[in-house]
């Protein structure tokens, strides 16, 4: 860790993602590096957050108040739903919000009541970091704290997460999609040391394609849940067990995604397509007409038109073929 780096982290939302990370920076017990405050407008969650967080030897304050968690920290993480993260922002750090206790402008001074004690503090903007968690939202939304002279980043686990703290123990090696302002060598550093905290690895991504950043991990993620149950689905249509099937497709994707890891996705594909197999394509093609699941269907020609396509670049197998299999998944 960079030795003039040191985060008081204050986590805003604590879902599974914003209770994970806290745990886990907890647990690691870095030098300079500690959670100092955990904000959700939840009873239901934050009491869950004390439960969990208050085993660590960290002195944490929880609070439903997002302004008095910032307060007491010089890195704020946003671990809100996407469409509250730039709400939460302004209400920390613009000026006038009706309700607020207290506000950033040249400085923030609020009154807080920690687990211990009662503490006056006074923290100037230009002081502070805020990271948001959202794979699409660019880092504009953060533009509040921006103005104000703080320093602003987003980092996206490409991770699905579990509850916490069981989620944690699966954090290791996590790949992170961040976002900052390149000629902000602050919040690089920050970004670096959290990343070496939690293990993980980072891939910087441009600010105007963090979209299709997030769209791309929805295929290899959420749309991948839905190719397993498209799989289910077929089988019930022939009267196979979900509950037993879904025990063997599990197993055989585990398999293929092993393969992935191991021969990156060219070479990890294997089925009758990838040997060129045409009769056995147009009996998939034939019994598939006969189901009334235009869906299904529709998503057996796009993956194996794609698979196609990978077999055609492996050479595996050729022009003529390919253009076999395109016109049979078409018909």
């Amino acid at each position: 860790m960079a030795e003039d780096i040191s985060l008081k982290i204050s986590i805003i939302g604590s879902g599974r993602l914003g209770l994970t990370l806290a745990y886990a920076i907890a647990k690691e017990n870095s030098p300079g590096v500690s959670i100092v405050s955990v904000s959700s407008r939840s009873d239901k969650s934050l009491n869950n957050a004390k439960e969990i967080l208050q085993k660590s030897r960290e002195n944490i304050l929880f609070t439903k108040n997002n302004l008095i968690a910032a307060n007491v920290s010089n890195c704020i993480f946003i671990c809100t739903p996407d469409d509250e993260i730039e709400k939460v922002c302004q209400e920390i750090f613009e000026a006038g919000t009706p309700g607020n206790t207290g506000h950033f402008g040249n400085s923030f001074t609020c009154s807080c009541k920690t687990t211990s004690s009662s503490n006056f503090k006074i923290f100037s903007p230009e002081t502070m970091s805020v990271i948001h968690f959202s794979g699409s939202k660019k880092i504009d939304i953060l533009n509040s704290a921006k103005k104000a002279g703080a320093s602003i980043a987003s980092m996206h686990p490409l991770k699905s997460f579990a509850p916490a703290p069981e989620s944690a123990k699966s954090l290791e090696n996590t790949l992170y999609g961040v976002t900052y302002e390149k000629n902000d060598i602050k919040i690089q550093k920050i970004i670096s040391t959290l990343s070496a905290i939690l293990k993980g690895r980072t891939l910087f991504v441009e600010n105007d394609k963090k979209t299709l950043y997030h769209a791309s991990a929805c295929i290899a993620s959420n749309y991948l849940v839905s190719l397993i149950d498209f799989a289910i689905e077929t089988g019930a249509e022939i009267g196979l067990n979900p509950e037993i099937f879904l025990g063997g497709i599990i197993k055989l994707s585990e398999g293929t995604l092993g393969n992935v890891k191991k021969l990156g996705t060219k070479k990890a594909l294997t089925g009758p397509i990838a040997r060129g197999d045409l009769s056995t394509i147009k009996e998939h093609v034939k019994v598939l007409k006969n189901l009334n699941r235009e869906d299904i269907k529709k998503a057996y020609e796009i993956m194996g038109g794609k698979a196609a396509k990978i077999a055609l670049e492996n050479t595996w197998i050729n022009d003529k073929t390919y253009n076999e299999l395109i016109k049979i998944l078409k018909s």
